[in-house]
């Protein structure tokens, strides 16, 4: 079976990677920049079970961290470079609400715990350096014979000698007609890279994050959660407005760049998007700021379904 898998991020090298692992795929990855070219290869890489202002615990999330580790760990082993830590995530909860919750947590799941006033810590918290995490994914990825075709693709037409279609290209959905009924909205987000010291010995969420880089001078703030956007390009003049209340708790360290990508998120739902659109063409997208949480899972599951023509349910 030929599959052809349009964007090499998060959702893209994963279904790639379990279409393979059935040793009853061959796969190939069309990218139009680099791997991790979209909003990807500029996460945060906070991949925890508790995202968003709610704090609830996401669904299937212990299902979801279990495969994402999995692939932590095939991506460490084809990469020298540091992929992750797995030392936890510090997390400030911003009113009475999130408290209560972030102590239920505690008590419930005991991956929580409190620390100090309105500080936690979430134990099963993992700081992914989202970059070398695909980089060592895709050279497993090439080494189970996946092949890469750095290309541009405009439309469809261009694939039908595959059997099967994957659109997963974030942002560059919008290129594509099959999409267009897709219930979808589209967050651009920007992050400073910093040099110095951050404010906290590890990776922290609060109103946006502070993610640690592997170093302990390198880290990066964010997130600029625009909405309304005339372009996708970084922007070092509102990134530094828009993020002015966490550069002041960074006194003294030095802004090295500015980096920006478009989140695609689900509309009513915080799930991703696996849906099939034609006879042999699926989309997978609407990871949104679960990324690194779902993607494995997801990515899995539509391997799954692709490999058993079982229809997928949207």
């Amino acid at each position: 079976m030929k599959i052809a898998i349009i964007g090499a991020g998060f959702a893209g090298l994963a279904t790639a990677y379990f279409l393979l692992e059935s040793g009853k795929a061959r796969v190939t990855l069309f990218e139009a920049t680099k791997i991790g070219g979209g909003a990807s290869g500029v996460a945060s890489g906070l991949m925890h079970p508790y995202a968003g202002f709610s704090a609830k615990r996401s669904q299937r999330a212990t299902q979801a961290l279990a495969v994402s580790k999995q692939l932590l760990r095939v991506s460490e082993k084809h990469t020298p470079k540091i992929v992750a830590s797995q030392s936890g995530i510090l997390r400030s909860s911003m009113n009475e609400e999130q408290h209560e919750r972030l102590l239920t947590h505690a008590s419930e799941f005991g991956d929580v715990e409190h620390l100090d006033d309105r500080l936690f810590m979430i134990h099963s918290g993992i700081t992914v350096m989202s970059e070398n995490y695909l980089t060592g994914l895709a050279a497993a990825i090439f080494r189970m014979g996946g092949e890469m075709v750095y290309h541009k693709v405009r439309s469809l037409m261009e694939l039908d000698h595959f059997d099967h279609v994957v659109i997963a290209a974030g942002f560059g959905i919008k290129a594509f007609p099959e999409c267009e009924n897709l219930k979808v909205k589209f967050l651009k987000g920007q992050a400073l890279n910093m040099k110095g010291s951050p404010p906290h010995e590890k990776s922290f969420i609060s109103k946006g994050f502070i993610s640690h880089l592997g170093s302990n001078t390198r880290f990066e703030i964010g997130s600029t959660y625009e909405r309304d956007f005339s372009h996708t390009a970084p922007d070092m003049d509102v990134a530094t407005k828009l993020l002015r209340d966490k550069l002041d708790l960074c006194e003294g360290a030095d802004i090295l760049d500015v980096r920006a990508g478009v989140r695609v998120c689900a509309q009513g739902h915080y799930a991703p998007i696996i849906e099939q659109v034609g006879e042999k063409i699926h989309v997978f997208t609407g990871l949104g700021s679960r990324g690194l949480l779902y993607h494995g899972l997801y990515g899995k599951t539509l391997a799954n379904m692709i490999l058993s023509k079982n229809r997928i349910l949207t």
